[in-house]
This record gives structure tokens, C-alpha cells and sequence, in this order.
């Protein structure tokens, strides 16, 4: 016969309470890698997922030098952006050599030596292998103003003692191809910033103000983005051109296109903006905020009153 686990009819049923200490977070523990995870911010969490991609993480390491040497543009370069060379027009690329005659030498170019050819007016240069040009580095050169601050003559690498170094070769004027190219970087990879700069803060603030106020902002904004979307590019480009005033340098009409471009080329990003503050505006954690705000004009019975009647 088997004793029943349960109290007999009407006997008080024995109450158990626990002396043990309790934790209510015990279930929230998290151990260090966890924490370091979740606890982890917005921009920490980008970052490693960069770090990740390797082709992202090397491309950026790359655009940082490119963007690093624009700094100091006139030191790389081994000539002055105006600096001719009549007695080298049209000369091609020169290669960089290490060994000469099985023996290391460093790095040096050979000397050239050119002939005109009478019948094309054609430059022909052939190298002189008895012409041994080692490069100089951190050395003085053609004079520059660093910035357009100071004065100053010294560059990284120049050739040697009454020689000549053009790795890229030059154009029809003897200029150094490779000087022109390293001077060159810095309009070209700072006027992009700015042109996204632009477009970047229009798209972000027009598209912002759209997708919050909504109504006939809204509306305005969304009608001026379809004709912008609506203009074909290559004849506004055209147009742009045509436009610029001919007393402007090159580089004053390069920056104003890329200007009118950037302020023109907002509207893709602000339509995502306002697409995702429209998708945000929904989500159930803005309805609580909106909920339980607090409101220091009313009361108590006045705050529950409003609250049941937004949940209705």
C-alpha cells in the first residue's frame, strides 16, 4: 500500500519559502564574449563587420594613402607642375633599374640620348647603358610654395646630378608626366568630396524633413525630386559646360559643375531617407514613446485619460 503524496481533506498544506538569496537578473547573465557583443556600439558593430571584408579593408587602406598624399603633393613629385623640358618632348617612360652589369647599384635610370628622324619629324630615344643616373632622395629640386604658403625645394626623389627622371615620360611641351599626375590627385579626389559633401547633406536633410513632417512638405519635396529625376544627365552636363563663363581657369568651371552636379544628384538619397523614416515612424517602440511621454501641464487623471484615448 502506497501513502498518497497529497494532505489528508481539510489538513492546512505545508508551504515551502526558499532562504535562498535570489537574483532576478541571473537570467540576463551574459558571460564576457556575450557582453562584449551585445553591449557593443553602432559604430563598433560597423567596424568589424568591415574588418571582415578584406577587398572593403584593403580598398580603404588605399584610398587613405591616395587621400594622405594629396597633402603633400609638391614633395612627391620630383618636378614642378610647370617645369618644361624642351630637349625632352614626347620622351617615353624611363625604367627604374636596381642592377647594372650584375653588380647592385641602387635605384638609377640610363641616360637617353635622342635623334630626330628627318623623313616623320619623329624624336627616337634609346638608352645609354654607359650613362648611370642613381636617384637622389630627400633631396633639392625644382622650387615650389608648399600649399601656396612657403617657399621651398625639396622633394622626395630627384634625379641625379644633370640628369633627367620621367617615369611616365612627358608630354608635348617636355612637361613631366608623373609630376602632373601626382598634382593632378589632389583636384580630382577633393572636388569628389565635395560634390558628395553637397548631395550628401541636401539628400540627408530633405529627405529627413520629408519622411518626419509628411503633408504637403512632403508632397512639395516629392514633386521637385521627380523633375530633377526627369532632366536626362549628358545634355544637362552639356549645358553646364556652355554655361560656364570663358574667363573662368579650368579649375574654377571643374568645381562649379561638380557643385551644380552635387546639388542636383541629392534626390536618390533622400528618397531612401525618407523611405526609412517613414518605415521608422511605424514601429511599435515609437508608438510607446509616443505613449508614455511625459507631459508636465497635466495631471495624472489627465495623462491615463489621454493615453486611453490614443490606445482607442
Amino acid at each position: 500500500m502506497t501513502t498518497s503524496p497529497l494532505p489528508a481533506p481539510g489538513a492546512p498544506i505545508e508551504h515551502y519559502v526558499s532562504t535562498a538569496p535570489f537574483d532576478p537578473m541571473s537570467i540576463e547573465a551574459m558571460t564576457a564574449e556575450q557582453s562584449k557583443v551585445y553591449q557593443a556600439s553602432q559604430l563598433k558593430l560597423m567596424w568589424w563587420r568591415f574588418k571582415r571584408h578584406k577587398v572593403a579593408l584593403w580598398s580603404g587602406v588605399f584610398l587613405a594613402i591616395l587621400y594622405t598624399m594629396i597633402l603633400m603633393c609638391e614633395f612627391l613629385a620630383p618636378y614642378n607642375l610647370h617645369t618644361r623640358n624642351v630637349d625632352h618632348i614626347y620622351e617615353p617612360p624611363r625604367s627604374v633599374r636596381f642592377f647594372h652589369e650584375g653588380s647592385f647599384v641602387g635605384p638609377f635610370v640610363y641616360g637617353r640620348t635622342m635623334q630626330l628622324e628627318m623623313d616623320t619629324l619623329k624624336r627616337l630615344y634609346t638608352d645609354d647603358t654607359s650613362k648611370v643616373e642613381k636617384l637622389r632622395f630627400f633631396c633639392r629640386g625644382d622650387s615650389y610654395r608648399f600649399w601656396g604658403l612657403f617657399e621651398s625645394n625639396v622633394h622626395l626623389v630627384c634625379p641625379a646630378e644633370n640628369g633627367q627622371f620621367f617615369w611616365l615620360g612627358t608630354d608635348r611641351l617636355g612637361r613631366d608626366v608623373l609630376s602632373r599626375i601626382i598634382y593632378g590627385s589632389r583636384i580630382s579626389l577633393t572636388i569628389g568630396l565635395v560634390g558628395i559633401a553637397f548631395s550628401f547633406l541636401l539628400g540627408i536633410v530633405i529627405g529627413g524633413l520629408a519622411g518626419y513632417k509628411g503633408g504637403w512638405f512632403d508632397l512639395v519635396v516629392q514633386r521637385i525630386i521627380e523633375v530633377l529625376q526627369s532632366i536626362p544627365s549628358i545634355p544637362l552636363w552639356m549645358a553646364l559646360a556652355a554655361i560656364m563663363p570663358v574667363t573662368w581657369s579650368p579649375l574654377l568651371i571643374y568645381f562649379g559643375i561638380t557643385i551644380i552636379l552635387g546639388l542636383l544628384d541629392w534626390t536618390g538619397l533622400a528618397r531612401a531617407v525618407r523611405s526609412k523614416l517613414l518605415a521608422l515612424r511605424e514601429e511599435d517602440y515609437v508608438l510607446a514613446a509616443q505613449l508614455w511621454a511625459p507631459e508636465p501641464a497635466a495631471s495624472s487623471a489627465g495623462t491615463l485619460s489621454l493615453v486611453s484615448c490614443r490606445i482607442s
